[in-house]
């Protein structure tokens, strides 16, 4: 794949532009690759082929073998405060954006969707969870609703409002249960449970199999396990990991019989600005756990070749001192170093 390195100083009495183009042959690995290091934003009115060039490099980088990147963006707010509303702002080198809040979406939020997939073939989609779903229906004052039809109202409103908007995708969560330790008639529920999340999301699955989809939650406790080979990617709930321990446990707890071992995504919390949340987003020893997280996910555990990491509270880290995004974009350079993020 051909990448476009770019390089650009302010000087204070001309701005120079240069640009220096590198090319690399095509590859199965991605570390091959020659570093595409990203412009600053305002190229695109300082040089407008310079940065057509960039995008497309970006979308070809995208489209070639890399360790995918992705954030979970909360969009609840639809009154702008700051360009850290705009989930369009997040680093040009992440591949999936997850919006918190799929549905009810403004105009603007539309327009972002399909700006960054036509320009930086960053994809938005959506996730819907099992257990969230659950809670909620728990915590509803009317004692005469079913489970079973709260879940498939739920579930059907979330995938008929979806449909309005361009998403590229669709992420399952489902944490399920370890059967060992259950009673018979808890094994029952369990698998009356799973089969009937599944069996309102599988439509989803035969209608857009163009769009991307992953499985969110402990594979190894799925009945089921079809689900598995259908999804393009399973990602292990690992954001609460206190170090890389965590997530080699979290990677060998799932390595069971019928679990593809091709498709892991592993997760991270970004930190907070806030100060009730002073602890989120570290791992036990103080480092940021999006960077250890990174750095674990470059290396082959056990064997395997981990196929990305997910950044929990993604919008966190729009607010930083130096730079916006700054801890996600160097996640982003560790996981991909074809990639040098400016």
């Amino acid at each position: 794949m051909n990448l476009v390195v770019f390089k650009i100083k302010k000087y204070s009495m001309a701005l120079l532009l240069g640009a220096v183009l590198a090319s690399v042959t095509a590859c199965n690995e991605w570390t091959e690759a020659e570093p595409l290091e990203i412009s600053s934003q305002d190229m695109e009115q300082q040089n407008p082929k310079l940065y057509a060039k960039y995008l497309e490099d970006l979308r070809a980088f995208k489209r070639n073998p890399h360790k995918i990147n992705m954030g979970w963006f909360n969009n609840s707010r639809k009154e702008l405060v700051s360009q850290g509303d705009h989930f369009s702002k997040v680093p040009d080198s992440l591949d999936f954006v997850v919006l918190e809040s799929p549905i009810a979406l403004v105009d603007r939020e539309t327009s972002e969707m399909k700006n960054l997939l036509e320009k930086k073939g960053t994809k938005v989609i959506f996730e819907i969870d099992f257990n969230s779903i659950k809670t909620a229906f728990v915590k509803k004052e009317d004692k005469t609703l079913i489970l079973d039809d709260f879940v498939k109202d739920t579930i059907n409103t979330i995938l008929t409002a979806a449909d309005k908007y361009p998403y590229q995708g669709l992420i399952v969560s489902y944490q399920g249960k370890e059967l060992l330790h259950l009673t018979a008639a808890e094994k029952m529920q369990v698998e009356a449970e799973e089969n009937l999340f599944f069996g309102l999301v599988s439509p989803w699955f035969e209608k857009n199999v163009d769009k991307t989809s992953f499985f969110k939650g402990n594979p190894q406790y799925l009945i089921g396990k079809n689900i598995l080979q259908e999804v393009n990617y399973i990602i292990l709930p690992t954001e609460n990991a206190v170090d890389a321990g965590g997530l080699g446990y979290a990677l060998l707890s799932a390595t069971t019989n019928d679990v593809p071992v091709d498709k892991y995504i592993v997760l991270a919390s970004m930190t907070s600005y806030k100060a009730d949340e002073a602890k989120l987003g570290y791992f036990a020893d103080g480092t940021r756990a999006a960077i250890a997280t990174a750095r674990w996910a470059a290396s082959l555990q056990n064997g395997l070749r981990i196929q990305g990491v997910g950044y929990k509270n993604l919008s966190y880290d729009y607010f930083n001192v130096l730079k916006s995004y700054q801890y996600s974009r160097e996640a982003i350079q560790i996981t991909n170093p074809a990639i040098k993020v400016k």
